[in-house]
């Protein structure tokens, strides 16, 4: 429970079924940071909150089954006219109001029910709500992905974190929101520098389809209800650690995915070339879909290590899955590929190591197989 913060959760009809709308609401003005999508096409509540000249803010309300993309200024006007019902309803500015929305690209948000909406939704706020906040943006997410701890050594502080996400995830941010919220005091300054180091190290490590959503947002709040009984340290720790497993959670519950890959390039010359190698093996189909069959294919790995434009040896690369290793200086070994099916068969979540045999430097991330259920849900999404 984070002292200082409610949040509530409704079916406003925004969707045929389910919960569709939330709201996160603060006792008082509280500082904020945030990440958005690298993608040049951006969803509307990321221009409106980006035009927003203040820090400080009361309420975030988020909405799932529209994306509110692509919706041009009539979009953003959208979200101007919600956030004055808002504003009045909760005896607040409606500039200290924040926005964030999923679902389907290109149309304009349904403003005569959400507005209906808004009254169930404010006189729902409870401390206890952050189970039905995290429900009311879920798409074709299988679960609420929500991460709460209690910092060590400091009784009265805790990090809340919620997320979704399940497709459209690449590790330039991805279709997702996620929302970490904290009673620690936190101050604007700090919030902004940690909150990009922590996403490069959590939610830019996963990956599912390679695709980059309009609509990626990654928030952080400190209502500063909390003493700070603990350090600095023990913070951006217990900070880290949510993070995270939430981008963890994202990348396990990919669109029809069986198989999680933890994929770790090593013994690069710089992080760079690592970095570059490992993105261009976790977006590759054909990787992905070897790991489906739990086909231990490494030439596909190999293939794809060479297409990431960047400068490496490949007489020197040794490939490892399960521990196993399959090829060595470039070139297969003896492996019993019958042993390297049944591991894969075996385990849902499989390791993938490639060792470039060039210098100290190494980049690890998650990825997905690909599987035909996520090619059924993505031909049919908008129906």
């Amino acid at each position: 429970m984070i002292k200082g913060a409610r949040f509530s959760g409704i079916a406003s009809g925004i969707k045929a079924a389910g919960l569709d709308l939330g709201l996160a609401f603060f006792d008082r003005a509280v500082p904020h940071t945030a990440l958005y999508t690298r993608n040049k096409v951006k969803a509307a509540h990321i221009l409106y909150n980006q035009r927003k000249a203040a820090n400080r803010v009361r309420a975030l309300l988020v909405n799932s089954g529209c994306a509110n993309a692509c919706t041009g200024e009539e979009g953003i006007g959208d979200l101007a006219a919600i956030a004055s019902e808002l504003a009045g309803r909760l005896n607040i500015r409606a500039d200290e109001v924040l926005f964030a929305s999923t679902g389907v690209i290109g149309k304009r948000l349904p403003v005569e029910t959400i507005v209906a909406g808004l009254p169930g939704l404010v006189g729902a706020l409870s401390q206890d709500g952050l189970e039905v906040f995290a429900r009311a943006m879920m798409t074709t997410d299988t679960y609420q992905k929500i991460v709460e701890e209690r910092m060590p050594g400091a009784a009265d502080c805790t990090i809340a974190g919620v997320a979704k996400g399940a497709g459209m995830i690449n590790p330039l941010l991805a279709t997702m929101l996620a929302f970490v919220f904290t009673d620690y005091p936190l101050e604007p300054a700090r919030m902004g520098r940690l909150l990009p180091v922590l996403g490069r190290e959590s939610f830019e490590r996963i990956s599912v389809d390679g695709d980059t959503s309009t609509n990626d947002t990654v928030m952080l709040f400190s209502t500063g209800s909390a003493p700070a009984q603990a350090g600095a340290g023990a913070f951006r720790q217990t900070l880290a650690r949510v993070m995270k497993a939430l981008a963890l959670m994202i990348v396990r519950d990919g669109e029809g995915a069986t198989k999680v890959i933890h994929l770790t390039v090593k013994g690069a010359l710089r992080k760079k070339v690592a970095e570059a190698i490992a993105r261009r093996i976790a977006g590759s189909p054909l990787v992905k879909t070897a790991f489906f069959g739990c086909d231990p294919n490494w030439g596909r790995v190999i293939a794809a290590a060479g297409d990431a434009n960047v400068p490496f040896d490949p007489d020197k690369v040794e490939i490892a899955i399960q521990g196993e290793v399959l090829a060595r200086g470039g070139v297969e070994i003896p492996f019993s590929e019958e042993k390297l099916k049944e591991l894969m068969t075996a385990n849902r979540e499989i390791e993938l190591v490639v060792d470039l045999h060039d210098g100290n430097a190494c980049y690890d991330m998650h990825t997905t197989d690909l599987t035909f259920d996520y090619i059924k849900i993505n031909a049919s999404y908008r129906s």
